[in-house]
């Protein structure tokens, strides 16, 4: 009764968080303001109002005491907690201390989305489960798979918070295309039902997506179902498993269209093939019968000069067979040459033995005996 009028507001509000709203002199006052501060920004938290939240969290984190070392907390609350839900759907419950208020306050940051100054309070945090959960979390918005890896490696999975911790580092495996490890993260989520429906929930319906990834169609169907099979009123279970059947109809009838390329692709080589073998064939067909028409041609012509040889041969008068020797006409006193045309000389017997022009035109001259022409020829007179 005799407590200041501020202190009495302030556990009023304290106790039943349903009283008018705080008077700002108690958020002011040196004594109570840090205590008002922590209570309203888990209010803030709670009816979603981050901005309000972020702003009275920061002074109560970055004033001096730590709450839990504040008079009116550990004079009217000292068994004081509150539930915050860490990541996930999974909650705990804390006390009021300056880490657990960190933690409420990288919640709200979070949900600003101003991950970078989320991440910077919580690695000034000790190393808890709560934390590394939070800070995994935060990893996981950012893409950094590979550091959740690190955060997670060699993690027991056996509550709640390291069953998260479990389903995030599957995720991080899931989104470097590490199948094989992501799945063996989830086993002792999905081998007994020890777990929260929520967390079992959320680890079948990953593994359904790895296997999805897999192009293992009826995994990912067995999955979703049995989480139906549990639950029936999970909402977007049954949209999941028709986007799996249609995913593998999909992926068949990409498969046919590929093996329908295939064959085409393969009937295209085999008649590109065929036609050049059939153009070979044609070049050397048009090649062997241009040979043999060269053949032909050269044959006709041989036949043709040996046929033009014979008929010269055939031609030549049979007195030009004999061999001349003209030695005998050089002891002879040479006969007169009389230029006289051949053709009176065929006519005129009287005419003297000589050499006349050939009437046969077989040489330039022959010899007439007086009386008829003989075989012997001269070249000149």
């Amino acid at each position: 009764m005799l407590a200041p009028k501020e202190e009495k507001a302030l556990y009023a509000y304290a106790v039943t968080r349903h009283a008018a709203e705080l008077d700002p002199r108690v958020i002011q006052h040196p004594v109570y303001g840090q205590a008002a501060a922590a209570l309203l920004g888990l209010q803030h938290l709670q009816a979603g109002n981050n901005e309000a939240c972020v702003q009275a969290l920061q002074s109560v984190i970055h004033g001096q005491p730590p709450i839990e070392a504040n008079h009116f907390m550990s004079k009217y609350l000292p068994h004081f907690s509150f539930e915050l839900e860490i990541a996930g759907g999974v909650t705990a419950q804390f006390p009021m201390t300056n880490a657990a208020l960190t933690l409420a306050l990288v919640e709200a940051l979070q949900s600003l989305q101003r991950i970078p100054e989320a991440i910077e309070y919580v690695e000034g945090l000790n190393p808890t489960y709560p934390a590394l959960l939070s800070l995994a979390e935060l990893y996981s918005d950012q893409g950094n798979w590979s550091e959740v890896i690190r955060l997670t490696d060699s993690l027991p999975v056996d509550s709640e918070l390291t069953g998260l911790l479990a389903i995030l580092r599957s995720q991080a495996h899931f989104e470097l295309d590490q199948l094989v490890a992501a799945k063996e993260c989830l086993k002792p989520l999905t081998a007994s039902k020890k777990y929260s429906d929520n967390l079992r929930f959320k680890a079948l319906a990953l593994r359904s997506n790895i296997s999805l990834e897999e192009k293992a169609y009826a995994r990912a169907i067995a999955d979703l179902e049995k989480i139906l099979a549990e639950n029936s009123q999970i909402s977007g279970i049954r949209e999941a498993i028709a986007d799996v059947h249609q995913a593998r109809e999909d992926a068949e009838q990409l498969k046919a269209q590929a093996v329908a390329a295939k064959a085409a692709e393969t009937l295209r080589i085999r008649e590109e093939k065929g036609a050049e073998a059939q153009r070979l064939r044609d070049e050397k067909t048009a090649e062997a019968q241009r040979l043999r028409g060269a053949k032909a041609a050269e044959a006709l012509r041989l036949r043709e000069e040996k046929a033009a040889a014979k008929l010269a041969l055939n031609a030549t008068p049979v007195m030009q067979t004999s061999i001349i020797n003209l030695s005998d006409d050089l002891e002879k006193e040479a006969p007169v040459i009389n230029d006289k045309p051949a053709s009176d000389l065929a006519v005129d017997s009287a005419n003297e033995p000589g050499f006349y022009p050939d009437p046969e035109g077989a040489a330039p001259y022959r010899y007439w005996d007086g009386k008829a022409w003989t075989s012997r020829v001269r070249m000149t007179k």
